[in-house]
């Protein structure tokens, strides 16, 4: 196998003791002596940084590319880019993260923080609008393995999202300390704008209106579908019910579910940007939840 660099020699012209011109005997005994000496052993040359800079190129190619690389002895890694995000080391279990495609795979995010030996998954999720380029939550990735010590683990996190609204990249200021985050990893999530018909992952059943300007809570289930219809909107159903301090739950039922026209509604809340959900209280006869749905 050959490398540029190769070529590069190959293509040089050798130099000839016939080229060398002697000007006198002095000169042609000092030539003399140099050329009887014996020639010196070749130096091993270091051929895994050429293959790395090949490496590299490919990698540019692919539009990932690796913004430093510790070379042996030289300290830990600094910074590192690949094409969804940028990492950089600003000081003891702290990290400027910027992200550059918030469309992209999240196995990017998860592989840049794996570059640094952290257990990090960063998501990048549609929200509703004016929830944009927010944290919506930091928390544990997993649960922890093997046996904690005793009286269980701590942790600290602290993020600082800055996203100008007049620019595509968001600087992240992500801190993280102590054994919790080591044992359990860290899931933080952020917030983008939503494509068109994609399902809002900050929203969610809820009694009443939202946003308010639905006007759906309260209504029977034939007059909301009737007024969905007129304004475009598809639906779906959620069945649940709810207290006050909004504590509750329930479940989603089959898609094509629909229960009665003369039951009301009690929640709704844009999933999307062309659907609604809603929510009614469960009767005797729904659809039953399915486990670990």
């Amino acid at each position: 196998m050959t490398y540029p660099v190769d070529d590069l020699v190959a293509s040089l012209n050798p130099v000839r003791e016939d080229d060398i011109p002697v000007q006198d005997e002095g000169s042609h005994a000092l030539l003399a002596a140099i050329t009887a000496e014996t020639a010196p052993a070749p130096r091993r040359r270091f051929r895994p940084r050429l293959r790395f800079a090949v490496a590299v190129a490919v990698a540019a190619a692919a539009t990932a590319a690796l913004i430093a690389v510790p070379a042996r002895d030289s300290g830990p890694l600094r910074s590192y880019a690949n094409a969804a995000v940028r990492i950089d080391v600003t000081g003891d279990d702290e990290y400027e993260v910027e992200v550059k495609d918030a469309y992209a795979d999240q196995r990017e995010f998860r592989e840049a923080f794996a570059r640094f030996g952290l257990d990090v998954r960063l998501r990048i999720v549609p929200v509703s609008p004016g929830e944009e380029r927010r944290v919506i939550r930091v928390g544990s990735l997993h649960a922890p393995s093997g046996d904690l010590p005793p009286g269980g683990v701590t942790g600290t996190s602290d993020t600082d999202l800055k996203c100008p609204a007049d620019q595509g990249t968001c600087p992240l200021r992500v801190k993280l300390g102590g054994a919790m985050f080591r044992l359990e990893g860290a899931d933080i999530v952020l917030g983008r704008k939503a494509r068109p018909g994609e399902l809002y992952q900050d929203t969610g059943p809820l009694p009443g209106d939202r946003p308010k300007s639905l006007r759906l809570t309260g209504r029977t289930v034939r007059q909301a579908l009737a007024d969905l219809d007129r304004r475009g909107l598809t639906w779906a159903f959620f069945l649940g019910e709810f207290k006050p301090d909004l504590s509750g739950g329930g479940w989603d039922p089959p898609v094509n579910w629909r229960p009665s026209g003369d039951r009301r509604i009690t929640g709704a809340w844009m999933r999307s940007s062309n659907s609604v959900g809603l929510v009614v209280t469960p009767e005797k006869g729904d659809p039953e939840p399915v486990p670990d749905n």
